[in-house]
């Protein structure tokens, strides 16, 4: 049929996918999409290669389509490549999904063969279909509005030349060509979410609506047309909020309680620094509340102050001697960060916060782990201690003396055993007239 051949070869032209000295490698399965693909590539005289990935999961089957598609390469008369992966040992090694296992394989293999043999693309052969059922897909997950756009036609050096069609449009074409094919055998189990979607979920939704895949498609161009829309709001909402500090961004929360919809944009604009919808909600219930509540995301930790949130990259280098000035809202040492503010508030029964009398403070303060000959006056003592003598009563391993913080004043001073106790020297008292609070707390809770 020849308006298959037309509509694809307009197609690519239309969307950019292949250039005039473009080589193409096609993922070829051996099932009816990708079959037609490298018949259509082959009508439409691209140059291209065939690329196949042998599982290993369904045994003599999985041998059989791997010959097939040996075949067809010989047949198109185009270069073959194939390998075979222990998917269910890579799948049990890095604790995911034997589909997500066999998905992350396959683009390795491709990526390596693009680069080895100067492959400018590489084409899939998804369609219409594949796209409907994403987005269904994305939908039970809540992946929000970016998963609503379906499968994109480009992805970098990803094409999906057949994104025009249906699959009935592919059935019509393998028909009337004659096509030989193999059949997955594992497509047909709904044990498999997608295949659940595809055998259960979208007939009955083609029942109430028979044009479904000319909907979705109008759907997903006007989400794919909304995703950008909200991506430019989003970076100006970014560059209203976000300002630079020396350590990383702080956004005031004045300005931020000013805006609209403020969940999903501090949510969007929070996403790519590791932060989720949920930790968004807990940051905005805490706005009101009292300041230094603390988040974190794997690279990045984010705290609330009185008039801002700031925003830094967790450090991954070891200090063993950080100053720490009286503007500092937080400082990293180790695997913690200490927090320090002004409050009123006077007890906490936790050993990692500290209340101190504030006058008594000489900036700039020293955060540093012990040194030989360390002593302080443990609150609720009148005399002073050795440090080395005050680890050994509690019977903290020696390995671990040198990972506690001390906290030391300007004049020599220790204030702080971080986490175990304060000095006597610096505690609140009845004349006391303003409180600083220091508060320890773990990077990796």
């Amino acid at each position: 049929m020849l308006w298959q051949l037309k509509s694809f070869q307009d197609f690519i032209k239309s969307e950019g996918l292949i250039g005039p000295k473009d080589t193409v490698l096609l993922a070829v399965s051996g099932g009816k999409d990708s079959v037609a693909m490298a018949h259509l590539f082959k009508q439409a005289n691209f140059s291209f290669a065939i690329a196949h990935c042998n599982f290993q999961l369904r045994g003599a089957e999985s041998d059989r389509d791997e010959q097939f598609v040996a075949q067809l390469a010989k047949t198109l008369e185009v270069p073959f490549h194939h390998t075979h992966f222990n998917t269910l040992a890579y799948a049990d090694e890095h604790k995911i999904s034997t589909q997500m296992a066999a998905r992350d394989l396959r683009y390795r293999f491709f990526e390596e063969l693009a680069s080895t043999f100067n492959y400018q693309k590489i084409a899939v052969a998804q369609h219409q279909n594949d796209a409907i059922e994403t987005v269904i897909l994305n939908l039970t997950r809540g992946t929000g509005i970016a998963g609503l756009h379906g499968i994109k036609t480009e992805r970098q050096n990803i094409i999906r030349p057949l994104m025009l069609f249906k699959r009935e449009d592919i059935d019509a074409y393998i028909t009337a060509n004659q096509l030989d094919f193999v059949e997955d055998s594992s497509n047909s189990s709904t044990k498999y979410i997608r295949n659940k979607i595809r055998h259960q979920i979208i007939p009955v939704m083609k029942e109430i609506n028979p044009s479904l895949e000319d909907t979705f498609q109008k759907n997903i161009a006007y989400f794919s047309d909304l995703e950008a829309f909200l991506k430019a709001s989003i970076q100006e909402y970014k560059q209203k909020l976000f300002q630079k500090h020396p350590k990383g961004y702080q956004i005031s929360i004045q300005k931020l309680k000013q805006i609209p919809a403020v969940h999903f944009i501090l949510t969007e604009l929070l996403l790519p620094y590791g932060f989720n919808s949920t930790t968004v909600t807990d940051v905005i219930l805490g706005l009101d509340k009292e300041s230094g509540k603390t988040f974190f995301g794997k690279d990045y930790v984010l705290l609330i102050d009185r008039a801002y949130i700031f925003l830094q990259k967790i450090q991954q280098e070891q200090h063993t001697e950080l100053i720490l000035n009286k503007d500092d809202l937080m400082l990293y040492f180790q695997d913690f960060i200490i927090t320090q503010e002004i409050t009123e508030t006077t007890f906490s029964n936790s050993q990692t916060t500290a209340f101190v009398d504030t006058e008594k403070l000489k900036y700039p303060l020293t955060l540093r782990t012990w040194q030989e000959g360390d002593k302080f006056r443990p609150l609720g003592m009148k005399g002073f201690k050795k440090l080395s003598d005050f680890f050994i009563s509690l019977k903290i391993p020696l390995m671990q003396k040198h990972l506690i913080p001390v906290l030391v004043n300007a004049d020599g001073n220790i204030i702080w055993i971080a986490g175990y106790r304060l000095d006597e020297r610096f505690k609140i008292t009845t004349d006391t007239k303003k409180i600083t609070k220091f508060e320890l707390k773990n990077i990796k809770p």
